[in-house]
């Protein structure tokens, strides 16, 4: 089970650990989607935060990384850190477990793996396995570090500063939203 204190979670038996991250995941969908003014919530605005700050990583996988180390700032795994920037894992240090896609062939009926395919009722057999397109067929445990859990070669320092003219970011969000089928409302600062 997951071990919590206050705000983090580990995730350490790996015939559980599968269980143990989706668990608190549909929790946390089930409490934030709970009421009709869920935008506005206090629980919904600290996740856009949280979710600014990993903006390579799904919903799912910025939420566990929040609930199992709350002051992570960048995260990447083992081999990136090394190979990427020169960083190395501090010895002791405990991973941040999140989901990694599984990419590799798949069925174009089943869509399942060679693997999957042959345990399955499939019958499709026009084209052989080793020609198929790879595409999604699931998701794994897969372990990341936070960069306070590194030591090594200084991060180079990113450029916040934010130049130019943004025209009216407003009537920007608008068009975008309206493209994409989105309804927003724009809210006064004052609210």
């Amino acid at each position: 089970m997951a071990t919590t204190s206050d705000s983090s979670a580990s995730f350490d038996q790996a015939d559980t650990r599968s269980d143990e991250m989706n668990s608190p995941i549909e929790q946390w969908i089930d409490d934030l989607g709970g009421g009709d003014d869920v935008q506005a919530s206090a629980e919904f605005q600290k996740w856009l935060d949280i979710q600014s700050r990993f903006h390579d990583y799904s919903y799912r996988n910025t939420f566990l990384i929040k609930r199992q180390c709350p002051e992570a700032s960048r995260v990447a795994g083992y081999r990136t850190w090394q190979e990427e920037f020169d960083r190395h894992v501090k010895e002791g240090e405990s991973a941040i477990w999140i989901w990694a896609p599984i990419i590799t062939k798949q069925c174009p009926e089943c869509e399942n793996s060679p693997r999957y395919h042959e345990d399955s009722d499939c019958e499709y057999d026009e084209t052989p396995p080793e020609e198929w397109s790879e595409g999604l067929v699931g998701f794994k445990p897969a372990p990341v570090f936070d960069v306070s859990q590194t030591e090594g070669e200084p991060l180079p320092d990113l450029d916040t500063e934010a130049t130019g003219d943004a025209g009216n970011p407003d009537e920007q969000l608008t068009v975008t939203a309206d493209e994409l089928g989105v309804t927003v409302r724009i809210v006064p600062a004052e609210e």
